[in-house]
């Protein structure tokens, strides 16, 4: 059984460590809430643009001839933007993106045939494809609260050029997606080339049958948002990345609090069980004594 002095060094060290825990709950509490202000203000522009291009879309330009529309007759070549976290102790936030985007990789090279290169953003993700030593086409920090819409266009204007280039076929994105304030899953989507589904914006506006006068020409208006369509796409996956990956750590973190509170707790009471234990033990030995010498 541990001695009195080895179950309170124990107490102290998990004390310390729940004051680490507290404090990086804390840290990743208001990280989260800032990525979600900053979602929140993007999505009416992502939602805007949606808006757009469904409006063309029903005005008769879906036949439209530009080049990050067209489909490869046989797309051999594949770039995957994988998006993970710099850091760890987020739970099974970085683990879940990886598995996700190799077992999709896999997929893609065994039962396809096709080569798939891989385009990582964050530290964690670099890290352990170079363990297992998986090929990395390219590597970029994430920059997570620091991110800006000017460095989510700069990689968006990259994909575009590798897609229209020829040097790639297809490019897809495996991120996290935000599900709801209180869920997320890894996702897959394919962002080049483009094929925008009817989502409900685009329902409700075909019920209307409105007749749009554009200037300049709907083909040139859609052509030159195409672009910025795939940016925002970008962008947001990263955000919606960010937000993720602090949810995660911030839950990881209280469930490690909660649990260094808990062993505090029961460490407490088998030190008071031990202390009570010799004090009754120091009682007995005295009233022994004294009998003896009766």
């Amino acid at each position: 059984m541990a001695t009195q002095r080895e179950i309170r060094k124990r107490i102290k060290s998990v004390t310390s460590t729940r004051k680490i825990t507290k404090t990086m709950e804390m840290v990743s509490t208001a990280k989260m809430k800032k990525m979600q202000s900053r979602l929140q203000m993007s999505k009416p522009y992502s939602e805007k643009i949606d808006r757009i291009i469904a409006h063309l879309r029903d005005s008769g330009v879906d036949d439209v001839v530009d080049p990050l529309l067209q489909e490869r007759a046989d797309p051999t070549r594949i770039l995957v933007l994988m998006v993970t976290g710099n850091r760890g102790l987020c739970g099974g936030f970085n683990t879940n993106v990886i598995d996700n985007t190799l077992n999709f990789k896999n997929r893609l090279a065994v039962e396809e045939g096709k080569e798939v290169l891989l385009y990582v953003v964050g530290k964690k993700g670099n890290s352990y494809l170079k363990f297992i030593e998986e090929p990395v086409y390219k590597y970029a920090q994430n920059l997570e609260d620091k991110l800006s819409f000017n460095d989510a266009s700069v990689m968006g204007s990259e994909l575009i050029s590798l897609f229209l280039n020829g040097e790639v076929d297809e490019v897809y994105l495996s991120s996290t997606k935000v599900v709801s304030t209180a869920s997320q899953k890894p996702a897959i989507q394919r962002i080049l080339p483009i094929t925008p589904e009817r989502t409900e914006i685009e329902q409700s506006v075909s019920e209307f049958h409105t007749q749009y006068i554009f200037e300049p020409s709907p083909y040139r208006i859609f052509s030159s948002l195409l672009p910025l369509y795939i940016k925002v796409k970008v962008y947001s996956s990263l955000l919606e990345s960010g937000y993720s990956e602090q949810f995660a750590r911030r839950v990881a973190m209280k469930n490690a609090t909660d649990a260094a509170t808990e062993m505090v707790r029961e460490l407490t009471i088998r030190y008071n069980r031990v202390r009570q234990a010799k004090i009754t033990n120091e009682i007995a030995e005295i009233v022994g004594g004294a009998a003896a010498l009766e």
